[in-house]
Parts: C-alpha cells; sequence; structure tokens
C-alpha cells in the first residue's frame, strides 16, 4: 500500500463509511426508538427464538457484559423477555415479545431504506463485491477482534 491517506487507507474510510452509515440511519429512524444494535438482537431473536444469552453475545459480536446490559434495556422496553434456561440454571433463555415482533416489523423498511442509501453510489456488482470484500474481511479477523462473532443459520 502507498502512504497512509485519509481518502487510501481502509481505517479512514471504514470509520468513514460508519459515520456516513449512522447518518443515514438516523435520519430514516427520526420517528421509530430502535438502534442499529437492538434491530440486530431482535432480527436474531425473531430467527432464533429462546437462545441463550451467551449465544446472542457471538451472534452480534459483544462481549458478554455489554450484552446483558442491553437485554436487560430491551427488556425493561418490553420487547424481550428473559427466563433462567431450566437445564442450566446459569444461562438465561432470551425471546422476543409481540412488542419487539412489532418494533422489528415496522424497521424492516427503513432498514432497507438504509442499506440502499448507503451502497446508492455502485453498481449492482459493485455492491456485490463490496459486500463480498467486508465479509471476507470480517471473517478472516474475527478471532483477533476483542469479541468474535458466530454466525447462526437464517431460517
Amino acid at each position: 500500500m502507498a502512504k497512509y491517506g485519509l481518502h487510501s487507507s481502509p481505517g479512514p474510510l471504514l470509520r468513514r463509511t460508519h459515520q456516513i452509515g449512522m447518518s443515514i440511519f438516523a435520519d430514516r429512524f427520526s420517528d421509530i426508538d430502535i438502534t442499529p444494535l437492538q434491530f440486530s438482537i431482535l432480527w436474531v431473536l425473531n430467527q432464533h427464538p429462546e437462545i441463550d444469552q451467551a449465544t446472542l453475545a457471538k451472534a452480534v459480536a459483544l462481549d458478554r457484559m455489554t450484552c446483558s446490559n442491553m437485554v436487560t434495556r430491551m427488556e425493561h422496553k418490553g420487547l424481550i423477555d428473559r427466563k433462567t434456561d431450566p437445564e442450566n440454571r446459569r444461562a438465561k433463555l432470551l425471546k422476543i415479545t409481540r412488542q419487539g415482533k412489532q418494533l422489528l416489523s415496522q424497521s424492516e423498511a427503513p432498514m432497507q431504506q438504509v442499506q440502499n442509501e448507503l451502497l446508492k453510489p455502485l453498481s449492482k456488482e459493485e455492491r456485490k463485491m463490496f459486500l463480498h470484500c467486508m465479509t471476507k474481511i470480517v471473517d478472516s479477523h474475527s478471532e483477533a477482534s476483542r469479541v468474535s462473532m458466530r454466525y447462526l443459520p437464517v431460517k
């Protein structure tokens, strides 16, 4: 790679892409009380009802403490139910509530708009390549990050 540059180095470009994505998200979700991470959590729980909290943490790449804090806040908002696993009393099983499903459903169209807007400058082929490259980077460095990610099957 040539010299470091704000327009030619992956770190600043990834940071700026994240900023732009968050700005687009804030615009599209101005009337919906959800964060991108909460959307991801609800999406995973909708796909995998009654998974344990440790599995959820890995599915969305959160450390256990951050995941616990997020789940507690979402439980207080009525979006998630949490109960002790009868087979492992130390584990907590999570389930999306009816209110959580409604919020997820309400958020799906705006989330698609966010994704479309973010990728709008790219051709269809460039979008596929961009997502392929991003996935390759994430997957190849997942274990090196402070929190690894484990994909769950999509239903």
